[in-house]
């Protein structure tokens, strides 16, 4: 839930127990993110996988929006003209709600740009980590580890700035 939203039911709910008819049991943790944190943890994971979505909208706003604004910037373009709001969502969900012309010009798009190439490169793995359905938490770490070491080592500030950002993540409360 973002700051400016309002969830009428959590409202009742608190009510409720300020009224002491109901009980709250459990809340779920919120993200936090350690500072000076080199290797991801335990810790790291955990957060990363209670919270999917958020991480990859952190990965949204703070890598593709600006790789595409400065791309933008680089073809003398705006980047409504340069590319359309639809093919902007398909970049950052891979296209699979897109009809099949548009993700045809959505690939052929990224093919020509090597750092956006690049960058769904590494969000699709990074997806691929989030969602994996197997119970080895070691080898998902492992896949974190090197997902952040390669992020870092990409030469892409945005990524390599996501990368040392993720690192820290953990979860606080609850």
């Amino acid at each position: 839930m973002r700051r400016w939203e309002f969830d009428i039911g959590w409202s009742a709910i608190r009510l409720l127990q300020a009224l002491h008819l109901a009980k709250v049991l459990r809340v779920a943790p919120a993200m936090d993110v350690r500072p000076n944190i080199t290797v991801p943890d335990a810790d790291t994971l955990k957060a990363l996988l209670s919270h999917r979505f958020q991480a990859m909208t952190d990965y949204q706003r703070n890598v593709f929006m600006p790789a595409l604004r400065e791309e933008a910037r680089y073809a003398g373009a705006k980047l409504r003209r340069l590319l359309p709001r639809r093919l902007r969502r398909g970049l950052v969900n891979d296209g699979r709600w897109l009809k099949p012309d548009s993700r045809a010009q959505l690939s052929e798009w990224v093919a020509q740009r090597p750092r956006i190439r690049t960058l769904v490169e590494y969000r699709a793995r990074l997806a691929t980590l989030l969602e994996a359905r197997g119970h080895d938490a070691a080898e998902r770490l492992r896949q974190l580890q090197a997902w952040c070491r390669e992020a870092e080592e990409s030469g892409i500030a945005a990524l390599q700035a996501y990368a040392a950002r993720l690192k820290g993540y953990t979860l606080v409360g609850g």
